[in-house]
C-alpha cells in the first residue's frame, strides 16, 4: 500500500500538470489571436456593423409597422437596381491603390482620382435612365424617381475615394468603421423618423442621400492627400488590366446578392416581393454585414505577405478559424430564433417571412469560406480566376433559383441555400491550387504575367 500511494500522487500530480499546460497553450493562442492586427481590424469593422444593425433593427420595426409588402416590393426594386448599378464603382482601381508598390502609389492615386471621376460621372447617367425604364416596366413612376434620386450619390464619391482607399491600404480600418457606422446610424434613424412623419417609401430612400456628405468628409479628415492639377494619367492600362477581372468579380457578387430580389418581384409580384424582401433584410442583412467586414480586413492583411506564400497561407487560415469562430454561433443563434423574436420584434403579419428568413440565415454560414478564397485571389493577383468562378457560380445560381421558383419564396430562399454549400468546395480547390508552397516556387513571376506588370 505504501509503494502504491506514490504512484498515484505521481499520476495525479503529471495529470495536473498536464491540464495546466493545456489552459496555458489555450490563452496563449487567445492572447495570440487577439494581437493578430487582421482580428483588430475586422473587430472594428465587425463591431461597426453590429453597431449599425442595433438602428437599423429599430428602423426595421418601423418600417414593418408603417409600409405594407407592397411598398416594401417597390423599395426593394429600387434600392436592388441601385445597388446592381453602384457595383460598377468596384471597378478594382482602389484595390490597385491598396496593392501598388510605394514607388507606383503617386502615378496610381493621380489616375485613379480621374478615372473615378468617368466612371461616377457615367453611373449617374445610366442609373437614372435605368430608372426610366424600370418605371415603366412596373407601371411605378415614383421608382423611376427614386432610383434617379439615389444616383445623387455618384457625385459625391469621387471627392473621396482615392482617400478612403489609402486609409485601407495603412489598415487603419478603426477610421473606415468610424466613418461607415457614423453614416449608417444617421441613415437609420432619419428613415425611422421620416417613416413616423408619413413619408412612406421615400423615407427609405432619401436618407440614403443625405448621409453621403458624412462619409465625403470624414473620410477626407481622416485622410490628407494633396493632388497635383498638372499630373497626367500614367499606367491606365495596367489599372484596367488589374481593375477589369475585379469589377467582373464584383459584378457578378452584386447580381447574386439582389437578382432574387427582381426575380421574385417579376414572377411572383411585388407582394410576395416584399415579404421576400423584409426576410432577407432582416435576417441575412447582419450576417452579410459582417461577412464583409471580415473580407475587407482579410484583402488588406494578405496583400502583406503576398510575397512570402508560406506565410500567407498560414495567415489565411488563421482568418478563416477566427471567422467561423465569430460568425456561425451569430447566424446559427439568429437563424434558431427566429420563430421567436420575428412575431414578437416585428408584427405577426410577418409571420410568413419565418421559413424564408431561416433559410436565407442558414446560408450565410458557408459565404464566408467562398469569400475568403476571393480575397486570397485578388490579394495574389489571381483576379482572373476569381472571375470565372464567380460567373461559374453564378450561372448555378441563376439556374437554382429559377427552379425553386416553383414553391414561392421558400423554395428561391432554400435554393439559395443549397447553391452556396458549393462555395467550400472552391475555397478548398484555390488553397490547394495557389498555396501549395511545394508548387509554387515562383508565385511572383506568375503574378507578374498574368497582370501584366509589377504587384
Amino acid at each position: 500500500m505504501s509503494q502504491i500511494k506514490p504512484i498515484i500522487q505521481t499520476s495525479f500530480e503529471d495529470h495536473q500538470s498536464r491540464i495546466h499546460n493545456m489552459m496555458l497553450s489555450f490563452l496563449t493562442k487567445i492572447k495570440s489571436a487577439l494581437a493578430s492586427q487582421f482580428l483588430r481590424n475586422a473587430g472594428w469593422l465587425g463591431s461597426a456593423e453590429l453597431a449599425n444593425r442595433v438602428t437599423r433593427l429599430l428602423t426595421a420595426v418601423v418600417l414593418a409597422r408603417y409600409l405594407t409588402p407592397v411598398e416594401f416590393g417597390i423599395a426593394a426594386v429600387a434600392l436592388t437596381v441601385n445597388e446592381l448599378v453602384k457595383v460598377l464603382a468596384q471597378n478594382g482601381i482602389g484595390a490597385k491603390i491598396i496593392q501598388a508598390t510605394y514607388e507606383e502609389l503617386d502615378d496610381v492615386c493621380h489616375t485613379a482620382y480621374k478615372l473615378n471621376w468617368l466612371f461616377c460621372g457615367g453611373l449617374f447617367f445610366i442609373q437614372s435612365t435605368v430608372g426610366i425604364f424600370v418605371g415603366l416596366y412596373y407601371q411605378q413612376m415614383d421608382m423611376a424617381y427614386m432610383i434617379a434620386f439615389l444616383s445623387v450619390v455618384y457625385l459625391m464619391m469621387p471627392f473621396a475615394l482615392v482617400q478612403a482607399f489609402l486609409i485601407q491600404r495603412q489598415k487603419r480600418l478603426h477610421a473606415t468603421a468610424l466613418i461607415s457606422s457614423s453614416q449608417i446610424t444617421v441613415d437609420n434613424l432619419l428613415t425611422a423618423i421620416l417613416a413616423v412623419f408619413g413619408l412612406g417609401i421615400w423615407s427609405i430612400i432619401i436618407p440614403k442621400v443625405l448621409v453621403a456628405p458624412i462619409w465625403v468628409f470624414g473620410t477626407l479628415s481622416q485622410q490628407k492627400w494633396i493632388r497635383k492639377p498638372g499630373k497626367k494619367m500614367k499606367n491606365v492600362a495596367e489599372i484596367f488590366h488589374f481593375g477589369k477581372n475585379i469589377l467582373g468579380g464584383e459584378v457578378t457578387k452584386v447580381i447574386r446578392l439582389n437578382v432574387d430580389n427582381i426575380v421574385v418581384a417579376s414572377f411572383l409580384g411585388l407582394e410576395a416581393a416584399g415579404l421576400y424582401y423584409f426576410a432577407k433584410n432582416a435576417g441575412l442583412g447582419i450576417s452579410l454585414s459582417l461577412i464583409s467586414a471580415f473580407n475587407l480586413s482579410l484583402f488588406t492583411h494578405l496583400c502583406e505577405y503576398r510575397r512570402r506564400i508560406d506565410q500567407m497561407k498560414t495567415e489565411f487560415f488563421k482568418a478563416i478559424k477566427l471567422t467561423a469562430l465569430v460568425l456561425i454561433p451569430i447566424i446559427s443563434m439568429q437563424a434558431l430564433l427566429a420563430n421567436w423574436y420575428v412575431p414578437v420584434v416585428f408584427g405577426e403579419e410577418w409571420r410568413p417571412a419565418i421559413p424564408v428568413m431561416i433559410l436565407l440565415c442558414l446560408s450565410a454560414i458557408p459565404r464566408p469560406i467562398g469569400e475568403s478564397a476571393s480575397e486570397l485571389l485578388k490579394a495574389l493577383g489571381r483576379t482572373k480566376t476569381d472571375f470565372q468562378w464567380n460567373i461559374l457560380f453564378s450561372i448555378v445560381f441563376m439556374i437554382s433559383i429559377f427552379i425553386g421558383l416553383q414553391w414561392g419564396v421558400v423554395g428561391v430562399a432554400a435554393a439559395i441555400l443549397v447553391v452556396h454549400l458549393l462555395l467550400p468546395l472552391y475555397c478548398r480547390w484555390a488553397v490547394k491550387r495557389f498555396l501549395n508552397t511545394e508548387k509554387t516556387s515562383a508565385p511572383l513571376a506568375l503574378e507578374e504575367n498574368q497582370t501584366g506588370g509589377k504587384i
